[in-house]
């Protein structure tokens, strides 16, 4: 196992993606990239909620 830090969005609530990265500095990069983007689904305005996540994972997961 090696640490790893997972980044997880969700749109309204519902998981809509993960991404795991080498680094805290990559997840916050991203997470401040993506958090409180909007998008309109019908007439309804919903906004994405990002977030990093310290997990362990595999030896053999390819991180970013």
């Amino acid at each position: 196992m090696k640490p790893a830090f997972v980044l997880l969005c969700y749109l309204a609530g519902n998981p809509a993606g993960t991404l795991h990265l080498s680094n805290v500095n990559n997840c916050n990069y991203f997470k401040d990239r993506l958090a409180n983007q909007t998008v309109k689904i019908g007439e309804e305005t919903q906004k994405y909620d990002c977030y990093c996540k310290l997990v362990n994972v595999n030896k053999q997961m390819r991180l970013w």
